[in-house]
């Protein structure tokens, strides 16, 4: 079993449910784990509260915690920079801290020797991760594409994991994160499996790319095709 408190470090796509793990895994002990609240430029979107969801700071603000040595990762992700303060670490006490990171940052956490079980979450097929991507309703097709296209390094990186859990049903998927965390990992997927699931992923991936990016050519050949008809209209 494993000795406490250690670091439990989420990785995977975006889309793959990482937040929402995490945050069930706290709730469910919340005498042994304690969510690590990341820092990031992004704005934030419709119903996030700054402390909560993440601490929004400007990009000079981010600069300055990078170079102050204030974070413990960080990484630009999707665009936007994101880290882990290392002051709320420090506040976990004797409570684990779960970090919902991405790819970059947990070899960061690794290289730093804290202890960390570090599991790569992997969602069931594409059709159930892009459902999740679309859910959020808050980003446009260009923005979905930009996910994608960081999702295909991230699950290009997945094969130098070791623990790997497939978010199919979010109950199970919890505990199969905390028999992780105790040392006595489930068996339900290994690292040969998680390599072609996550291959179908990318290939899923690729394809969505090049259908929004259809999509997007489409639409601006529209509106083109409308102004122009528009000024035809007023010339004649």
């Amino acid at each position: 079993m494993r000795s406490e408190p250690a670091a439990l470090v989420l990785v995977g796509p975006s889309g793959a449910g990482k937040t929402t793990i995490a945050r069930r895994v706290v709730a469910s002990r919340p005498d042994r784990f304690v969510f690590s609240v990341s820092a990031t430029t992004r704005r934030p979107r419709p119903g996030e509260e700054h402390g909560r969801e993440y601490l929004f700071v400007s990009r000079a603000d981010f600069g300055a915690m990078v170079a102050g040595g204030e974070l413990l990762e960080h990484a630009e992700v999707h665009g936007d920079h994101y880290g882990t303060p290392l002051a709320g670490i420090r506040r976990a006490g004797r409570r684990a801290p779960v970090l919902d990171i991405d790819v970059q940052g947990a070899a960061q956490v690794l290289r730093h020797g804290v202890g960390a079980c570090v599991i790569f979450i992997v969602p069931p097929d594409v059709a159930a991760w892009f459902d999740r991507l679309g859910g959020r309703g808050t980003e446009s097709p260009s923005q979905i594409v930009r996910r994608l296209r960081t999702s295909l390094g991230e699950l290009g990186g997945a094969p130098g994991f070791e623990c790997f859990v497939v978010n199919d049903a979010l109950d199970q998927a919890v505990a199969d994160v905390l028999a992780h965390w105790r040392g006595a990992p489930p068996s339900r997927i290994g690292a040969p499996e998680a390599a072609a699931l996550c291959r179908d992923l990318e290939a899923g991936a690729r394809a969505e790319i090049a259908r929004l990016r259809a999509l997007g050519g489409s639409a601006a050949a529209e509106r083109a095709s409308g102004h122009a008809h528009g000024a035809r209209v007023e010339d004649s």
